[in-house]
Formats: structure tokens, C-alpha cells, sequence
């Protein structure tokens, strides 16, 4: 007996990824790859060998790489609609008025977003000329994670606003 699954031919159901979720994409998974594989040598060098050649500089590299993983990732769940939303509610409306509320959804995400481009620039500016403590790398490119990728969030917000406004989207391809 065959598996229904694999002989499906029909890919309308399958996620088509956007040219953002693809850039995205070739520099998640590398640094993804990079923060486990310097984790794994951190604890080998550490534990294993009985922490006379700990590698010191592993937690900060892992830290920032998250910092910088969580900001370039948000965009993205952003553009699925995975992030800031409660479709159940949403998709219990009428059409017209899921495509309001999602019009007022797009406003408030750039409202929200707005405070970290400004502050966080701000706040990479201010520490910019600070050093992390264990590889005296300058701060101000650890900071500059939250106003890029919240200005990435809005970029794609606000492409999605110009979707719905123009009619070329509909409230529940968002979710």
C-alpha cells in the first residue's frame, strides 16, 4: 500500500519561499551552523579536556550570533504572519473586515518598530566605541542587529500594507 503523502502531485499546499525568506535563508543557516559548532568545541575544549585549553571566547560569540540570528529571522516570520497575529480570531471574520484589521495590524507593527530603528540606533551609536569583554570586538555591530532588523520588519510590513491596500493580498494569506 502506497503512502498518500508521497503521491501527492498537488504542490498548491506546499511553501513557496519568498526571495527574502531565501537570503535570509543563506545566512541563518551558516551562522546557525557556526554558533552550534563553536558551542561544541567549547564544551569539548572545556570538559574534555580537563579545561586547560578552554576556548574563552565562545559564549560571546555564541551570544551575539543569536543577538544577530533572532533579528534577521523576525523579518521573515513577520512576512508568514507568524509573528504579532492571532489568526483564529482573524480568520473567524468576514473577509473585508480581516482585511481592515489587518490594515490597523500593519500600522501597529510599524508603530511598535518604529522605537527600536530610532533607539536602536541610537543605542549603537552611544556603545559603538565599546569593546565586548573577551575579543574586544567593537559593540556598535552587535547593536546595529536591532535597528536593521527592525527595519527590515518594517520593510516588509510595509510591503504587505501596500498588498492589501492595492488589493493584490488577501488578509489570509497571512496566515
Amino acid at each position: 500500500m502506497s503512502d498518500p503523502i508521497e503521491n501527492q502531485d498537488d504542490e498548491s499546499h506546499a511553501h513557496k519561499p519568498s526571495p527574502l525568506e531565501r537570503v535570509v535563508e543563506v545566512i541563518v543557516v551558516p551562522l546557525m551552523l557556526a554558533i552550534v559548532a563553536i558551542g561544541f568545541a567549547g564544551v569539548v575544549m572545556r570538559f574534555f579536556m580537563g579545561g586547560r585549553y578552554a576556548l574563552f571566547w565562545t559564549e560571546e560569540v555564541i551570544r551575539y550570533g543569536f543577538i544577530w540570528l533572532f533579528w534577521l529571522c523576525a523579518p521573515v516570520l513577520v512576512w508568514r504572519g507568524s509573528m504579532f497575529a492571532v489568526d483564529l480570531f482573524i480568520m473567524a471574520l468576514p473577509e473585508r473586515a480581516r482585511t481592515v484589521l489587518r490594515i490597523f495590524h500593519c500600522l501597529a507593527i510599524l508603530v511598535l518598530v518604529g522605537p527600536y530603528i530610532h533607539y536602536g540606533w541610537a543605542m549603537a551609536q552611544v556603545n559603538g566605541r565599546q569593546l565586548s569583554s573577551a575579543l574586544q570586538f567593537p559593540l556598535f555591530w552587535i547593536y546595529l542587529a536591532i535597528p536593521v532588523g527592525a527595519a527590515l520588519i518594517a520593510a516588509v510590513v510595509l510591503y504587505q500594507l501596500f498588498l492589501l491596500v492595492t488589493g493584490r493580498y488577501r488578509a489570509e494569506d497571512y496566515s
